[in-house]
Formats: C-alpha cells, structure tokens, sequence
C-alpha cells in the first residue's frame, strides 16, 4: 500500500490550527459561563479536537486509518455526551461554546475534504468524520 504520510502531515497542520484557535487557547482562560459542575465545556470541545488531532497523527497508511478510526469514533461518542449538557448552559455559555466550535469548523472541514479526496483514507474514515463535523456544528 502507498504511504500516505505527506498528505496525512497536511491534514495535521490543518487541524492544529483548528486545536489552538479552540477553547481556552489565545486569550484570557477559561470562560466560567461554560462550566458545568465544575468541569469547562470550552475545555472538553478543546480536547476534543486535540485527541482528534492525536488519532489523526497515526494515519500514515489504510491500517493507520482503521486504528485511528476506532478513537476517533470513541471521540464521537464524547460530542454526544458534550451536546447533551450544551442545553444545561447560560445564553452566555452557550454562545461562547458556539464561537469556541465556529472557529475550530473551518479547519475540520477542510480536513475532512482532504480525506474524501483519498479514496483508500475515506472509505476508512469519511463517515466517521463525517459525523464529527455535523457534531461540532450542532455546538453552534
């Protein structure tokens, strides 16, 4: 099988920009509107897409993929979890979650897109993040 790192490390520097534009980084610490029992979801969407970024890094081959798939669907799991206490939010949380999600969407699409130019990586992949991104824009 082809090596796909080169277009894999592409990806990786797309979406580090998406984790460091995200919750808590570039500006003044966390939001306490965003906290629920003392846990800040601006924090969580944060890790959210660093762990992405992480299951991202092993993609370096369709074996790679099916690995990271498998966290990354773990990951999905956690935006279900994120989006069930989002209602739980002041107005001021909720939007301050949304923004935090608006800045890290562009980066992940375009992330995605790359993957669905690969036809060996999305067919592994593309559902799954697929969902993901629907995920992240339903925190707007």
């Amino acid at each position: 099988m082809k090596n796909l790192r080169p277009s894999v490390l592409i990806i990786l520097c797309v979406l580090s920009v998406a984790v460091v534009s995200a919750p808590g980084c570039g500006g003044g610490g966390p939001n306490p509107a965003m906290e629920l029992g003392g846990i800040n979801t601006g924090e969580v969407l944060q890790g959210l897409l660093a762990r992405t970024q992480r299951a991202m890094s092993q993609v370096n081959s369709v074996d790679g993929a099916k690995a990271a798939n498998e966290e990354l669907l773990r990951i999905n799991q956690d935006y279900d979890d994120l989006l069930f206490h989002i209602p739980k939010l002041s107005d001021e949380g909720r939007a301050a979650l949304a923004k935090k999600s608006s800045r890290a969407l562009p980066e992940m699409r375009s992330m995605v897109n790359q993957i669905h130019e690969m036809p060996a990586l999305d067919e592994v992949l593309g559902e799954t993040l697929d969902q993901m991104v629907a995920k992240l824009e339903m925190v707007r």
